[in-house]
């Protein structure tokens, strides 16, 4: 059987709304609705003469414990030539203690500074460069020519050798490259990526969906957290449930309601399989009344009342 929940009656929710604007700012209140000459008062203040229409509508709240813990465990690592070391973007948490996830902006593993390691090249063992024999001179550090000769009163030629050192080498027999992996610079350099530091928190996260929509939607979730038991609403165990009682017990229903409805089961079941998130509360339906108004002046405002004829809270953008 549904339990049929009575919604506020609209002069209750002005009379609140009423109350609450006049104790944040008086002269405001005032300023809109008095009239020129004649002593203010509240009470000339109506629903029947300022809410120009009414709509109903509904919200659906629950409560999710999350533990923000420490990012995924392991490690990667990347290995570098020396100009390309200066190219990441490192991050060191030395001293810096644990990190608060919810505060982290970016990723959860990154490079850290202080795991840069060089490592000797493997391809020339460190040199830098790479040795082979001089292909000018074959390895022997001279360059051997044969000149033709002319020799005494005769002018016979006779061929005579000639040696010099080779300019390729300067005369070692050996050629020197810069080795291509490392590009001379001797070594490799090796960086970590690991995860963050963070430290567990378990936190309360209130999950609202309204179908009204309204821009206090983070107000009403944070007020419902602290304050539950401040407003009434009809509780139920499962999405199930709520979805075959929600017109019975609201006494009304709309499209944007059933679509409402069904973003809170989608956001529903996605905690409920999230292994870091754990729903700690029942599911609750609560009618929301709202009302456009108009004030004497001719600001428009509206009024929201979310709850029973018994408890409610108001919200307004008055």
């Amino acid at each position: 059987m549904s339990v049929r929940i009575k919604t506020p009656n609209l002069d209750d929710i002005f009379e609140k709304w009423k109350q609450k604007a006049a104790r944040t700012d008086r002269k405001k209140m005032e300023k809109q609705f008095g009239t020129k000459g004649a002593v203010f008062s509240l009470d000339a203040i109506s629903a029947a003469e300022y809410v120009k229409d009414t709509m109903k509508e509904a919200a659906i709240y629950f409560a999710v414990k999350k533990s923000l813990g420490p990012a995924p465990k392991g490690k990667e690592e990347n290995l570098v030539t020396a100009p390309r070391v200066g190219r990441e973007q490192y991050y060191s948490f030395k001293g810096a203690g644990q990190i608060n996830k919810e505060n982290w902006k970016g990723d959860e593993k990154v490079p850290t500074f202080e795991s840069i390691q060089a490592v000797p090249c493997k391809n020339c063992r460190g040199k830098g460069y790479l040795e082979d024999k001089c292909k000018t001179c074959k390895g022997t550090g001279k360059i051997e020519e044969t000149f033709t000769v002319l020799v005494g009163e005769e002018q016979n030629k006779e061929k005579k050798p000639f040696s010099y050192p080779c300019a390729a080498c300067y005369g070692t027999g050996n050629r020197t490259e810069p080795c291509k992996e490392c590009g001379g610079h001797k070594n490799m350099y090796k960086y970590e990526i690991l995860p963050v530091p963070f430290k567990t928190v378990v936190t309360g996260v209130p999950i609202l969906h309204s179908s009204a929509q309204t821009r206090y939607e983070k107000e009403i979730g944070d007020d419902l957290h602290k304050m539950i038991e401040d407003v009434e609403g009809i509780r139920f165990s499962e999405f199930k449930e709520l979805e075959s009682k929600a017109e019975a017990s609201l006494g009304y229903m709309n499209k944007n309601i059933s679509k409402t409805i069904g973003a809170a089961r989608n956001d529903y079941k996605k905690h409920e399989k999230d292994k870091d998130a754990q729903i700690q509360s029942q599911i609750y339906l609560f009618p929301m009344i709202q009302m456009m108004a108009t004030t004497k002046r001719g600001t428009k405002f509206e009024i929201y009342s979310l709850g029973s004829g018994n408890k409610f809270m108001v919200y307004s953008n008055f």
